[in-house]
């Protein structure tokens, strides 16, 4: 940890703040007034999706994939693997859910599911193809 770079440091305090933020919100009770926080992810569903029905899968899309995106810039791979932070996260993001249910404050979806862990996968596979971007920009 002691030669570890800075900016790798910052990195995972970033990640941990997105982990805490993301747990948190997802078991505490949804906000009374949460339709103005969510006009980005409605406008995104109804260009992506065609209506914006979907926004609060596309939130749960996007917080995933920021995880697993700074997940891997942060270098935080479980087992020295990188696949198995991304099935971790998407792993933690189907239990959420379930824990969810469990709480009897807020009911858990399936849809909700599938989209943390789509998230976790696909933000994982894109920092891997901009690492990737970088390693031939820089050589």
């Amino acid at each position: 940890m002691a030669d570890m770079p800075v900016h790798r440091l910052w990195l995972r305090v970033l990640f941990v703040a997105l982990f805490l933020c993301v747990t948190f919100l997802t078991l505490t009770p949804n906000p009374v007034e949460t339709e103005s926080g969510f006009a980005f992810t409605r406008w995104l569903s109804s260009a992506i999706l065609g209506d914006a029905e979907n926004a609060d899968k596309i939130g749960h899309f996007i917080a995933y994939a920021a995880l697993a995106v700074s997940a891997f810039w942060a270098r935080l791979f479980l087992y020295s693997r990188r696949w198995a932070t991304m099935i971790g996260l998407a792993l933690y993001g189907i239990a959420l859910e379930i824990l969810q249910g469990m709480g009897g404050v807020r009911s858990p979806e399936l849809a909700d599911a599938i989209a943390n862990a789509l998230g976790a996968l696909c933000g994982f596979l894109a920092a891997i193809g901009a690492a990737q971007i970088v390693r031939r920009r820089v050589l």
